[in-house]
């Protein structure tokens, strides 16, 4: 009994299977149009390649190095732009300032005036600033007593420079020789109460000699107020 009622039903589902399928492939369809295959006319290509109007641009072969140049400039410069205009500028300036203390910090722990690095190969000696005149062989009082008689001021104001050098080179302050400049013998200085003084008389030597300044009595006056005063030191 049980194999008849397994027969019945596979033939049963065979049944089912025959059916669907035979609706399945009643269900297909094929298409019975006509393709017209067409191709490119060589002859109407080659005249619209030849055609001055349809040509929009040169090949990258036809464009020399400058031009190249330029293209690369103008894409870079529009990619900075865009760069520039989608930043986040306070984080920029933020990191910017941290670096700018961080590299304070580490000059002021290493001892290193950054100022003077940009000015370092500057302080060549200034050639007007020459000292030709053999010092101990001049008699200071009676050649200011000449000068202010004639209201020379600007050469009475050298004079006391030059007094003060020979005041120091005869306590052995500094070392003087012909060709030295006025700025030598300041860095040769060392003693601080007279490089002070010193300094002072050597600004207004230089302000009077090789400005172009109208140079007084009063202006004088003070200077050797100056001269004397810090004479008392030498």
């Amino acid at each position: 009994m049980s194999s008849i009622r397994f027969f019945l039903l596979t033939a049963f589902l065979l049944s089912f299977l025959f059916a669907n399928g035979q609706k399945e492939v009643k269900s297909i369809t094929y298409d019975s149009s006509i393709v017209d295959t067409r191709s490119f006319d060589k002859t109407k290509l080659e005249k619209l390649k030849a055609d001055p109007e349809l040509d929009y641009g040169r090949s990258p072969a036809a464009i020399n190095l400058w031009e190249r140049f330029k293209i690369w400039l103008n894409n870079w410069l529009s990619r900075l732009l865009t760069a520039v205009e989608n930043a986040n500028w306070f984080n920029i300036l933020l990191t910017i300032l941290a670096i700018i203390v961080v590299v304070y910090v580490i000059l002021r722990l290493l001892k290193v005036d950054a100022f003077t690095m940009f000015y370092a190969g500057k302080k060549a000696p200034i050639a007007h600033g020459v000292i030709d005149e053999d010092i101990h062989a001049m008699d200071f009082e009676k050649l200011i007593r000449e000068a202010l008689s004639k209201k020379e001021f600007r050469l009475a104001i050298r004079l006391l420079f030059l007094q003060s050098l020979k005041l120091l080179a005869d306590k052995n302050h500094i070392l003087w020789q012909p060709g030295k400049t006025n700025h030598d013998y300041l860095e040769e200085l060392t003693a601080q109460q007279l490089k002070t003084g010193f300094n002072e008389l050597n600004f207004y030597f230089e302000y009077a000699w090789y400005g172009n300044f109208t140079i007084n009595e009063g202006l004088y006056q003070k200077v050797d107020s100056i001269f004397k005063e810090w004479k008392t030191n030498v």
